[in-house]
């Protein structure tokens, strides 16, 4: 069957029921069970039109029913899940659906008929175990105890376990199964942190996708409510909240990673040479001799390098994911990451598809131990350290091991169960990121991260985390990775009475950060009006009135910055700029000479002064400021102004030569555009202007 039929059915049969048209949903459901051949499926469906037919003669006679509505929600909550059972054998018919691929695999390995219950044995094989679970459609009664059964087994490993879990996550994910959700709940309180790490991450991604299908199962809600009785349930959800925030910085780190951190290492290490023939010992000489220190430019000034290094080792150690870009093209590399069953597969040195003796490996140990890699990184690495070197005989072989032997590794530091549970925590998570970013089949699967990962956005998470003090602790968390936009909305649900002057601040900072420059001003004037004279909000809160052309507010603001801090050049140079604006130039004058006097090195003030005595016909002055300027590391827009002042100054050859000079990073054609209406205020003509763009532009 095309895949678009059905899929077009299925969707007629959800609007359907999300319109409240039950009886339209049974007769579409009708029809696509026809089309998919499903006999037994529409019975049943025709069994519960009959019924709900039945139900509704009863109404238009008159009847009394305390049980209608009752009776009503169950055959809506029906339909959904025959909808659920149809969808998945339309995708189960595909030719080219990825999971039916899968099934028929499984089928021809297992048995056309094999039972989902044989393989939830201590004598299946994990892999076809796995399989079997992400590929099962609505467990019967049966499968949900031989499920609960497995999970309660004594002589069934922690890490198979672990796996049946991850695998009912992703099951239940692509079709809702209201089974395995009371699988990932029945383990989210057991004492093995793998499988309540493993079990409340499903439930909160399952529960993600389909708050809406969960709402029609008030038993389930139940117990969720009476779970956030535990005090440790609640702090547990709210550190897989912070990991799933986390999360979403992961793409950032990378690009930062790539763009910002590496370049400048090399560009820091382009000066040091280091001779080949030289021995570890000398290496390690020349490195301390080429004093290798991130913190400072080459002027003395603190470098962005360092600012960098400091934001990523925060990062690291609030669970952050720093080796995504690092491992991707491995996982794209080695076979083992092809299959499913080994992304979710707990790390272990004794898994089936690595070689025996790895433990031996000092190097592996060393990573593996102290690396802080989640699982799948960890598979990686090992992967990639069979192959170096690839010949055991090797020199470059001997002088590794050579090198290792004397090694004397630590042993693993002692965690206590808090620490462990975050480590595992943040393991679990990021390894789930990397499978639903990295793994070659990944639009077979539901990506929750695709999704708002806010718990409290969901019923009945949004009444068991309600408290406000978590409310803001979750937005403070987001707002110091730079996630300003999600940051706003939660620091937004805050009632506006109970917003801190620091919280106004840091909203309005978010608002600032995405341009929003009136709301980020209202917002800093509250805080400003919460504890007057904030440096921090003061100067906020000019940039935001500058932004939005609110010239004489903005002075107002440096104007009270700078009676607190009458020496700084900066602040000067800001009222000087306001003052500009509002063509205050001979007040303007004042604060330049000023800014000037205070930090006459910075040549900031002396491109003011230029501007500003071009701006009032004080060419000489303009000239004299420009030419120091040029002698400084000039730009092309300096170039370009002082090619301005020239040609107002009457010097027009020496304006030639500047234009030019500022052309390669401007429009040649254009170049006077922007400043036309203070060229012909000066007294030139559109004609003058027109032959000086020929001029330069020749």
């Amino acid at each position: 069957m095309n895949t678009q039929t059905y899929q077009y059915l299925h969707k007629d049969v959800i609007e359907a029921l999300k319109g409240n048209h039950l009886l339209l949903a049974l007769q579409s459901l009708q029809g696509l069970a026809a089309t998919l051949k499903s006999w037994s499926v529409k019975e049943e469906v025709d069994t519960l039109a009959d019924s709900y037919q039945m139900m509704l003669s009863y109404m238009a006679k008159g009847a009394d029913d305390p049980q209608r509505h009752k009776m009503y929600a169950g055959f809506v909550r029906r339909a959904y899940e025959l909808a659920d059972v149809l969808e998945r054998v339309g995708e189960i018919s595909s030719d080219t659906s990825y999971y039916a691929t899968c099934l028929r695999t499984l089928q021809q390995l297992r048995g056309a008929q094999y039972q989902l219950a044989d393989l939830l044995s201590p004598d299946a094989p994990v892999r076809d175990m796995f399989d079997a679970v992400w590929l099962s459609g609505a467990w019967t009664a049966d499968e949900e105890i031989a499920a609960a059964n497995y999970m309660a087994a004594d002589t069934i490993p922690v890490e198979h376990k672990a796996l049946l879990l991850s695998a009912a996550t992703l099951a239940a994910m692509r079709f809702f199964d209201v089974a395995k959700y009371r699988l990932l709940l029945d383990n989210a309180l057991v004492l093995e942190t793998k499988l309540r790490v493993r079990a409340l991450t499903g439930l909160v991604f399952v529960h993600i996708v389909h708050a809406s299908r969960l709402a029609m199962y008030p038993e389930v809600e139940a117990r969720l409510k009476l779970m956030s009785d535990l005090p440790s349930f609640v702090s547990e959800l709210e550190l897989l909240q912070t990991q799933m925030f986390l999360s979403l910085e992961t793409k950032r780190i990378e690009k930062s990673l790539q763009n910002e951190i590496i370049p400048q290492m090399m560009k820091r290490m382009k000066d040091l040479r280091i001779d080949k023939s030289l021995g570890i010992d000398d290496i390690k000489e020349r490195l301390d001799e080429a004093d290798f220190n991130p913190e400072w430019n080459d002027d003395g000034t603190p470098s962005k390098l360092s600012e960098y290094m400091k934001e990523f080792v925060a990062l690291q150690q609030r669970g952050a994911d720093m080796y995504m870009g690092s491992f991707k093209v491995l996982k794209q590399r080695f076979p083992f990451f092809n299959i499913a069953c080994n992304w979710f597969w707990p790390f272990t040195m004794q898994h089936p598809e690595l070689p025996a003796g790895l433990e031996k490996n000092k190097l592996v140990k060393l990573m593996i131990n102290n690396a802080g890699l989640c699982d799948s990184d960890k598979y990686s690495f090992c992967l990639m350290a069979l192959q170096l070197p690839l010949d055991a005989g090797s020199d470059k072989a001997a002088k590794m091991q050579e090198s290792l032997a004397d090694i004397d590794l630590p042993a693993p530091m002692e965690r206590d169960a808090a620490e462990r549970y975050k480590d595992e925590l943040r393991s679990y998570v990021q390894g789930f990121y990397r499978f639903c970013n990295l793994y070659i089949h990944r639009e077979a699967f539901v990506n929750p991260f695709q999704r708002n990962l806010f718990i409290a956005d969901y019923s009945p998470f949004d009444n068991i985390m309600n408290d406000e003090e978590l409310l803001v602790r979750m937005a403070d968390f987001v707002f110091k990775d730079k996630s300003y936009d999600l940051a706003r909305s939660l620091y937004e649900r805050v009632p506006v009475g109970a917003r801190t002057n620091g919280l106004l601040q840091r909203l309005g900072y978010c608002y600032e950060q995405v341009a929003d420059f009136v709301r980020a001003r209202a917002l800093y004037e509250q805080a400003n009006a919460l504890k007057p004279q904030s440096d921090w909000t003061l100067r906020h809160l000019a940039v935001c009135n500058r932004n939005a052309g609110d010239y004489e507010e903005a002075l107002s603001c440096y104007n009270d910055l700078a009676e607190m801090q009458p020496e700084d050049a900066a602040l000067a140079l800001r009222q000087a700029e306001c003052l500009i604006y509002l063509q205050r130039y001979d007040e303007a004058f004042k604060y330049l000479f000023k800014a000037n006097y205070l930090a006459p090195q910075s040549g900031n003030s002396e491109r003011a002064l230029a501007w500003c005595s071009l701006l009032t016909a004080k060419y000489e002055q303009a000239e004299k400021y420009y030419t120091k300027v040029l002698a400084n590391q000039p730009t092309p827009t300096d170039f370009l102004n002082a090619g301005h002042a020239a040609w107002l100054g009457g010097n027009l050859p020496l304006a030639v030569t500047r234009y030019k000079r500022a052309l390669p990073h401007d429009n040649a054609l254009h170049f006077l555009d922007d400043d036309k209406a203070m060229l012909l205020k000066a007294g030139l003509s559109e004609a003058d202007l027109a032959m000086m763009t020929d001029l330069v532009a020749n």
